[in-house]
This record gives structure tokens, sequence and C-alpha cells, in this order.
């Protein structure tokens, strides 16, 4: 009875500590390697693998895929850019004068009513841009320029940068003409950090425009896949004054860099081939990472190159 007791005894201890061990992460090792370090534009380079890493993150080292900018949500902007891209069809001027302009607020309360939109608050950037002139195609689109707020100090705009900002297109028509219709099909506002880098804030459908009727207009701004829309109206239609108004945008605010997912626990890889496009120093990085519920292992290997022309 002893001997069977002793026996279970260490039976159980055994598989107590192989389950003890089942419940530790496994040990990640990761080799990460080039023939060389340096390659031309446009040459594959080729990173041969070694080693088990359950998950395997690519950061090129690129704008947009640095490894230490992964968790970089704020920068504080040395410019911010604006353009956009229209198209006029319809409507002289001479009927229909100044029928879009483009404004920027940073006194804008916020509420996307009628009677919040005060003008007072708002300054006409427009001089700064180009737009269209009346196009017999519906595919003509022109573009505005890049246009740096923080030089528009001249139409009466100073830029605060740590303050959020709002955009507005306003479309103003009168009866009595044809009025002219306007596609927005582009609209980007970008940051430039001081460390040189450009960095988007909003596209055209991530401002999510609001159109505000003002003066009882029943004709709307809409947003859709194919851009931001007014259509105007013949000579008998009413009298429109229409806001398409943007969200709040904050100018420092950016996406934090990405890497690319190369493997996960059920596929295997030995070797990954990145081409360069642009000459340059790049710090790439590969992430290896072993986790479960007991805890993480991870990994980081680096590589510099240098890509010549």
């Amino acid at each position: 009875m002893m001997k069977r007791s002793i026996k279970l005894f260490l039976f159980l201890a055994l598989y107590s500590l192989q389950s003890c061990e089942k419940k530790e992460v496994t040990p990640l090792h990761l080799e990460i390697s080039t023939a060389k370090s340096s390659y031309k534009v446009n040459e594959p380079v080729v990173f041969q693998i070694g080693g088990n890493p359950d998950q395997l993150t690519f950061y090129s080292g690129e704008e947009g895929h640095k490894y230490s900018y992964r968790e970089r949500t704020k920068a504080v902007p040395m410019a911010v850019t604006v353009e956009f891209a229209s198209n006029r069809r319809y409507g002289t001027d001479a009927q229909q004068p100044r029928s879009l302009r483009l404004l920027v607020s940073q006194r804008f309360s916020g509420v996307y009513q009628a009677d919040a939109i005060v003008e007072s608050e708002w300054v006409d950037i427009t001089p700064a841009f180009s737009l269209s002139g009346i196009q017999s195609s519906d595919a003509v689109y022109v573009p505005s320029g890049q246009v740096d707020l923080s030089k528009l100090s001249n139409l009466g705009f100073t830029l605060d940068p740590n303050a959020l900002v709002y955009f507005a297109f306003k479309y103003t028509g009168s009866t009595g003409s044809t009025q002219p219709r306007w596609w927005i099909n582009l609209f980007n506002l970008n940051t430039m950090t001081t460390e040189g880098i450009t960095l988007p804030i909003a596209t055209l459908q991530g401002a999510e425009w609001r159109s505000i009727g003002l003066q009882g207009s029943s004709v709307s701004w809409l947003l859709s896949s194919s851009g931001l829309r007014f259509q105007g109206g013949g000579a008998a239609t009413s009298s429109n004054l229409v806001w398409a108004v943007s969200k709040p945008l904050d100018l420092t605010s950016v996406t934090p860099d990405k890497g690319v997912a190369l493997k996960n626990m059920s596929t295997r890889i030995n070797f990954y081939a990145y081409t360069f496009r642009t000459p340059g120093t790049y710090e790439v990085t590969f992430v290896g990472n072993n986790v479960n519920a007991y805890g993480e292992n991870l990994v980081t290997k680096t590589i510099p190159l240098t890509i010549t022309e």
C-alpha cells in the first residue's frame, strides 16, 4: 500500500511539473540577416529569417512604417497644408458670383445647426486656392494647389496648432438664373512635423462633412464615395445658402506607424523579400512575438540598410 502511495505521489508531482512547464511561454529565438548592407532602388532585399516566433511583424523604416513611431499619436506641426480639387458645371460668375467659398475656423461652437453658423467666426481663405472654371465634362477636376495654413495671416487667419480646426465649403446660389453645380473629389489636410515628416490628418471622407442649410434652403451637400457634391438647380430653383462643415480636426493628432504582419502561429516563413523605391538610410525592424494566456516573449531585430540610386 505504501509503495502504491509513493508511486501515486511521484506521478502527480511529475504531472504537475509538466503542466506548469506547458503554461510557460515558449522561449523565442529570432535571427534576421541580409546578404549585404547596401542595395539599389528597386533591387529586392531578401531577409533570411531563422527562429520560431508565433507572430512576426515587419517595419520597413519608411515614412509611416517606423518601429519607433508605432505608438506615436501626437506630433508637433511645423506646417499644416490643405489641398482639394473641384469640378464646376453651369451657372456663370456674372449671374452667380462667389458661388463656392472655402472657410476655416478655430472658433466654431461645433453645433451643426443653422442658428449656430456665425459667419464672423469664420475666415474666407478661398483667395489662396484655385477653383474650377465651368467644365464641359464631369471628369475634369481642377487642383486647388497646396496651401500652408500657417501662412494665411494676410487673409485674416492666424493658425493655433494646438486648437481644433473646422473647414466649411459654403455654397451660395440665387434664384433667377442657373445655379452652379459644384463637385469636390479630393480634400487633404496634412501636417509636416518638426522632423520634416509629412503625415495625414484628414481626407475628404475622413473629414465627415455635414450639410447645414441656412435661410430655408432645400438643397443639401451630399457626401458619398464619389465625393462631396452640391447639385445647384435651374433658374426657377429657390435661392440656396448651404454650408458643408467638417468635423473638428486635431492638428497634432497623427496615426501611429504600422508594420506588416508576416506570419502567425499556423504559418512558417524562412525569408522575406522587400523592395525599396526611394534612396535613403533605413532602420528595418522585425518584431517576433510568442504569447499565450500565461505571458509574452517579444524580441526585436534591427538591420540598418542603405538604399542608393
